[in-house]
């Protein structure tokens, strides 16, 4: 899993929400436990839980490392790779129906649990494509629509959408988190379900994932199920969703299915669907696949 830094900029306010703060001293603060910890079925992929210390909302500086613990799930020892990175053996992935759980201890004693239960795929994506959406659009210098083409099955579901330009993903904050009823168990033909934005600004914030695309860029989309619990939780961590009826009230307080002492985050395990393509001409204004789609 690719770290995605959600976590922190939330849980300072947060903590500043919740606590009483004086704002004549900074030695107040409590710091709590950050927990990323989301695990997926993509064997290729890097598995890793992240722990860190969170920061008080008036500093700066970057969230702390928190080194020498003992992560397992299950019975898999995840050995600490870096400072406050700790990755599973090569080759490990969660799989649907399975139970899982988080098991953490810290060097001076702590420890923190929390169970998880991969669901079952939600999404079956069979193929992506691009085009060309013009110039000067949605504050970007330039704009593609990403089209899918796949089958959402019958069955209740929720969704994290991201993608990649060149195996650089864009960051969690720029992530959609999305319910099923705009696929409404149906098959998927063409469907436009997001854009690439192009943008100077955003390429300096963000590094390459927002470069103008080029012939030979790939384009990789992701597709997560979600349980809802912690479609819940991300749902209270970014306003960018999608959800019918429009503007859905958000969860108010940030939930946690960690438990411990001062401790934030959460533990999930989700299923990936994924499809990329190749660009072959940036300038191109349609969806060169068939349609129907030829992949159902």
């Amino acid at each position: 899993m690719r770290r995605r830094k959600f976590l922190l900029p939330f849980l300072l306010i947060l903590c500043a929400c919740t606590e009483k703060v004086d704002l004549a001293s900074r030695s107040d603060y409590h710091d709590y436990l950050a927990v990323e910890a989301t695990l997926t079925d993509r064997s290729e992929d890097p598995q890793r839980v992240f722990l860190s210390r969170s920061i008080s909302y008036f500093h700066n500086e970057a969230e702390p490392p928190v080194s020498g613990a003992s992560v397992l799930v299950n019975d898999v020892v995840f050995a600490e790779k870096e400072a406050g990175v700790y990755e599973a053996p090569e080759g490990f992935a969660c799989e649907t129906g399975v139970d899982y759980r988080l098991r953490i201890r810290l060097p001076e004693g702590d420890t923190y649990e929390a169970e998880a239960t991969m669901p079952e795929p939600g999404f079956r994506m069979d193929a992506i494509d691009y085009a060309f959406a013009g110039g000067k659009t949605m504050d970007s210098d330039s704009l593609w629509t990403v089209g899918v083409w796949g089958y959402e099955k019958e069955m209740d579901s929720n969704y994290l959408l991201t993608h990649a330009v060149n195996g650089l993903y864009q960051p969690f904050e720029m992530a959609m988190v999305s319910d099923d009823k705009f696929f409404n168990h149906n098959e998927v033909v063409g469907f436009p379900i997001t854009a690439l934005m192009q943008s100077d600004v955003l390429r300096q914030q963000y590094g390459e994932c927002y470069k103008y695309l080029e012939e030979g860029d790939v384009i990789t989309l992701e597709i997560w199920t979600l349980e809802k619990e912690y479609y819940n939780f991300l749902l209270s961590l970014t306003m960018n969703s999608v959800s019918i009826p429009l503007f859905t009230p958000q969860p108010a307080n940030v939930p946690t299915n960690i438990r411990g002492e001062h401790v934030l985050g959460y533990f999930a395990v989700c299923p990936v669907s994924r499809a990329s393509v190749t660009v072959d001409d940036p300038f191109r204004p349609y969806f060169k696949k068939l349609l129907p789609s030829p992949f159902l």
